[in-house]
């Protein structure tokens, strides 16, 4: 397993303007887990990868907006360059020499891995298992929890999907119902005490066919459940 964090800088062109967050990547046998963290940002359409044989990949909410053909990648010069000191040039094109070194410097990426401290300031460290159950694993629950195995909200999704989701994060406990995220359905959640909506990636949790909805905003809508 490989892992390594990395800045995300806004460029405006061609020339690096601001530090907007930073990505970790975690490469796990044959898939990459990648996370972006970005604070003052607007108007976000998708993201792109791109490869070094140049293949590209794209992916988002908007991502047939994504200018892709029109992507190009910008690659720094190895050397800059210089004048020897036994070249005699005029002054003025010597100024420009050195103007232009500096303007290249000032263009070179050198990629600074974030402090842990900063890491720590974008958003707090968490523990979070997932696990499918059934809905007679309820049962796990303290006893004056098992009344949510009627709910009928829980009851809907478990007959569309047949499955429940069990999540433990940092000590915690909640319950997911998986479904669709649109205004109506939200309502219902809510509703029925399912206040909260995740999005679950295939490297959190592996799910047959019938088990998920690949066409529309497929995900889990959760509760806390008390353990005490």
């Amino acid at each position: 397993m490989e892992q390594t964090t990395q800045y995300l800088y806004e460029y405006q062109n061609g020339k690096r303007v601001r530090n907007i967050g930073f990505m970790k990547i975690e490469k796990q046998m044959d898939k990459y887990l990648i996370q972006i963290y970005a604070k003052n940002v607007d108007d976000i359409q998708g993201i792109l990868f791109q490869k070094e044989n140049g293949e590209k990949y794209v992916g988002g909410w908007e991502a047939e907006r994504l200018p892709v053909e029109e992507h190009t990648t910008v690659t720094m010069p190895q050397q800059q360059p210089t004048v020897p000191d036994n070249v005699q040039t005029p002054q003025g094109q010597r100024e420009g020499l050195q103007g232009r070194e500096e303007r290249l410097q000032e263009q070179q990426i050198t990629p600074i891995p974030p402090e842990q401290e900063e890491i720590d300031s974008y958003i707090p460290p968490r523990n979070i298992t997932y696990e499918k159950i059934a809905r007679q694993d309820i049962s796990r629950f303290p006893r004056k929890e098992w009344r949510i195995a009627n709910n009928s909200f829980l009851l809907h999704g478990y007959h569309n999907y047949h499955h429940l989701l069990y999540i433990e994060e940092d000590g915690n406990i909640w319950l997911g119902v998986p479904g669709v995220f649109h205004e109506k359905e939200e309502v219902a959640a809510k509703a029925f005490g399912f206040p909260e909506f995740r999005r679950l990636t295939d490297v959190d949790l592996k799910l047959e066919e019938n088990e998920k909805n690949t066409y529309e905003d497929f995900g889990y809508w959760c509760r806390q459940i008390p353990m005490s």
